[in-house]
């Protein structure tokens, strides 16, 4: 079932040039014979392990480095217990894509923490490797005390998890793809029974292979094959929920201007709906779910806007950054094209959870809900991306 819509923020990222080639593009063009992936429909499937991309896993594998960056996927796309809870993911070469479709793009697909589990796996850990003093060209990363330097350093630069359209790497999406530093250099033994000098990062091991000569010195090691995850069932999404069906008068123009004088809100509302089984929300106007009634028409008219300001527009005020001080007996007037006015009064506040998408189901008479956020913040990525409840304001007609 679809959840209440979202509240976030999102902040905008500059990405840094791509080096000339891919220092991690190497391991793949060394062991494996890659051709261009067939398509089917929304679908791209790859020969040399059975299993297709489709759908935000597509797009993200596609913009965030593909073959190079995650290789081949071992799994299809299939639910699993993590952290106590079912998540559907797929598996890659290289890392596990799982689907948050609570969380707000980009954030609704994100990476696990591969290394983190290898290690935990073998009884090594990482809170206890040494942090050794760097030398020449290194960044310092103070959550876990170690250093990246040159050629590792230049690799973790390269490449990141595409947050954005933009066509340079940042820092937050380096670290988005590859995670902290857990390690400084080590001298490992890997599958081949050489002994290779690696660093161990959240999401990826990277390795020093000084034979290839730059820019192919540095490679990632195939952290999901050695995960070995188990195939599974192929998932299949659910068919969402669809809105009850109500019969109600004949619609009227709809709403396009809100204004509430007690908390000094006097915006534009725009129609939206929904994007798959997520509601569209307008970043700065109040959206007007275009699937609910009219001023007049004898039905429940659905509201819904922004709490937290946009980080690439700090100062804009978000439209309902204020709704939480509506008392009751608070009057809202909401005007349509023609400039015909109609007046509410707020006559209730809940606070629900996110699933309580009833709320915005028609009531059999003319109700103004208007839904907003609140609660604790939820942070992805060091943003707050959306808050644990919804403030659900209902207003009826100013008789």
């Amino acid at each position: 079932m679809s959840r209440l819509p979202y509240i976030h923020r999102v902040a905008p990222r500059r990405r840094r040039p791509l080096l000339a080639m891919l220092c991690v593009a190497a391991l793949v063009g060394a062991g494996f014979g890659w051709r261009a992936a067939s398509s089917q429909g929304d679908a791209a499937c790859f020969s040399e392990t059975g299993y297709c991309i489709s759908g935000r896993v597509r797009e993200v594998w596609e913009r965030s480095g593909g073959l190079a960056a995650f290789g081949f996927p071992i799994t299809p796309l299939q639910a699993e217990p993590l952290e106590g809870q079912t998540r559907v993911v797929q598996w890659f070469e290289r890392a596990r894509f799982e689907l948050h479709p609570t969380q707000a793009p980009p954030y609704d697909v994100q990476l696990g923490r591969l290394s983190v589990e290898l290690l935990g796996r073998r009884g090594q850990e990482w809170q206890v490797f040494d942090r050794l003093m760097p030398l020449g060209d290194c960044r310092i990363f103070s959550e876990t005390g170690q250093a990246v330097c040159g050629d590792f350093l230049a690799a973790w630069r390269s490449t990141g998890l595409s947050l954005d359209a933009d066509s340079t790497v940042s820092e937050a999406e380096s670290l988005a793809l590859f995670g902290l530093p857990l390690s400084g250099l080590r001298a490992e033994r890997l599958s081949d029974g050489k002994l290779y000098v690696v660093q161990w990062f959240e999401r990826a091991r990277f390795e020093l292979h000084p034979e290839n000569g730059p820019p192919y010195r540095v490679l990632l090691g195939l952290l999901g094959g050695e995960r070995a995850p188990t195939v599974g069932t192929p998932w299949v999404p659910p068919t969402p929920t669809p809105l009850p069906i109500i019969e109600r008068q004949a619609p009227g123009p709809a709403p396009v201007r809100i204004v509430i004088p007690q908390i000094g809100l006097d915006r534009a509302i725009t129609p939206v709906g929904m994007r798959g089984i997520e509601f569209v929300v307008p970043d700065l106007e109040v959206g007007w779910f275009d699937q609910s009634a009219t001023p007049g028409q004898g039905e429940n008219i659905v509201l819904w806007g922004h709490v937290l300001p946009f980080l690439y527009a700090p100062n804009a005020s978000p439209p309902f950054a204020r709704l939480n001080e509506l008392p009751v007996g608070a009057l809202i007037t909401l005007y349509d094209a023609f400039g015909q006015a109609v007046e509410y009064q707020v006559i209730q506040q809940v606070t629900a959870l996110p699933e309580a998408v009833e709320y915005i189901f028609p009531s059999r008479r003319e109700l103004l809900t208007m839904v907003s956020c609140i609660g604790e913040d939820v942070v992805s990525a060091g943003n707050v991306v959306d808050k644990t409840h919804r403030l659900i304001t209902i207003a009826e007609p100013l008789r």
